[in-house]
């Protein structure tokens, strides 16, 4: 029995290894707070706009001639101060005078006001490109996408451990004169009360085991440089969260972290769960007769039920980095000890709640930056805006689609290989 313990833990281990990584980068580009910033990006756009500009006004041989006259002029030696025209910007800076961060989508790489400890900021692309970038940047590097291995692994076994226990006990006590409670819900008579007490024993589960789920995503979020790490570990950051945030109980039933927990813990497994009754009673498709129809539209209707599960997915764990110290609530990131600093762009103000958090990412963030045309200065139409619209937040409420979409391909080709056999093991891959 020992042997065969220590044989699955190392096969959990290895299986969190390989998907880890996409874990992280899932994660950090969910929390990424991408503001729209017109002013801010415009500052960071300035320099290599005004060279195409140049450029394309440069349209005879005497324009060209007056032009490198121009610049062999400006490279020659003088006693005078630059002209108005060639003055840098003046760096924002605070009342006290301090130097001010100016925005951090472009103009933070051009002032170097933005901290060591966050990565330059990954707009465009998905997960696989926020993983490159954690990979190859100096203050994180390939070993951070690594991060939180060891809590999702614990977090895993548990739930494989603890979920079945409950259901369990559930159906013995609500349940004890049904004959078919053993039976899949895809071939029980009645699925309905089987299917509500499922989805209630992962929702106690998953709200029992919140605490490490917060844990596992503050260790992926915070830097990994020593002297601006908080937490050394999955034991020392559950310790520091209970001491410096209002202890065990307002790690459990703060609104901002039972809220999401509760939506997340219901609404993943009744999608999950209903899908195959959906197929089978609504869609009259078996798999016994129909396996290649049955898991086309088991990932189809998986693909759809992203579209609910991801917006929730990314409202919790952005909750899950608000740290519940008292002095913190003024926007200030970190607790009561040391200060806690993630390695990516976080929303300097704090969200409310599920609702505002919504709101906040579809009316402030951007999910693309669209690059700039050549074109004249005098042709530039005023006011035109500089980051995208409404699309632009709703996109970054479903980051992490394409590699949702993805691991549900890869769980419908591991059915196909299976002959048809249930996949629902590689489920949460």
């Amino acid at each position: 029995m020992l042997r065969a313990f220590v044989t699955s833990s190392l096969l959990s281990f290895t299986g969190v290894a390989l998907v880890q990584p996409f874990e992280v980068g899932k994660t950090l580009a969910q929390v990424q707070w991408v503001p729209r910033g017109e002013e801010a990006a415009q500052l960071g756009w300035d320099a290599a706009d005004n060279i195409a500009d140049e450029g394309a006004e440069i349209e005879d041989e005497g324009d060209a001639e007056a032009y490198f006259e121009d610049l062999r002029a400006a490279s020659g030696p003088s006693f005078q101060p630059p002209g108005g025209s060639f003055l840098a910007p003046p760096r924002p800076t605070s009342p006290g005078g301090y130097l001010t961060r100016g925005g951090v989508v472009g103009a933070d790489s051009a002032l170097g006001t933005r901290p060591e400890w966050i990565m330059p900021i990954v707009v465009q692309g998905g997960v696989w490109d926020m993983i490159k970038a954690v990979g190859r940047w100096k203050g994180e590097g390939w070993a951070s996408l690594w991060k939180g291995q060891l809590t999702t692994c614990v977090l895993d076994s548990l739930t494989t451990a603890i979920q079945p226990f409950f259901l369990a006990a559930m159906t013995a006590a609500l349940l004890p004169s049904s004959s078919f409670s053993a039976l899949p819900l895809i071939y029980a008579p009645k699925p309905g009360p089987l299917l509500i007490l499922t989805t209630l024993s992962h929702t106690v589960t998953t709200f029992l085991l919140s605490p490490l789920d917060l844990v596992r995503t503050r260790l992926i979020v915070q830097s990994a440089q020593p002297q601006h790490r908080k937490y050394k570990g999955p034991l020392h950051a559950l310790r520091t969260i209970v001491e410096e945030e209002g202890g065990l109980w307002t790690t459990y039933f703060h609104p901002n972290l039972l809220f999401p927990a509760l939506l997340e813990g219901v609404v993943r497994p009744l999608i999950h769960l209903s899908t195959p009754l959906i197929i089978s009673r609504y869609l009259h498709i078996e798999p016994s007769s129909s396996p290649l129809t049955f898991g086309l539209a088991e990932l189809v209707l998986g693909t759809a039920g992203l579209l609910v599960t991801l917006p929730l997915e990314t409202v919790r764990k952005r909750l899950q980095l608000q740290s519940r110290a008292a002095f913190v609530r003024a926007g200030r990131a970190g607790g009561v000890g040391r200060a806690w600093r993630t390695c990516v762009e976080t929303r300097p103000q704090p969200y409310a709640g599920v609702v505002e958090a919504v709101y906040r990412i579809l009316t402030e963030e951007t999910g693309k930056i669209p690059r700039r045309r050549r074109r004249r200065r005098s042709s530039a139409a005023p006011g035109t805006p500089g980051l995208g619209g409404a699309p632009g937040g709703l996109r970054q409420l479903y980051r992490g689609f394409g590699m949702g979409v993805g691991a549900n391909a890869v769980v419908f080709l591991l059915a196909l290989i299976a002959g048809g056999e249930e996949a629902s093991g590689w489920a949460e891959m």
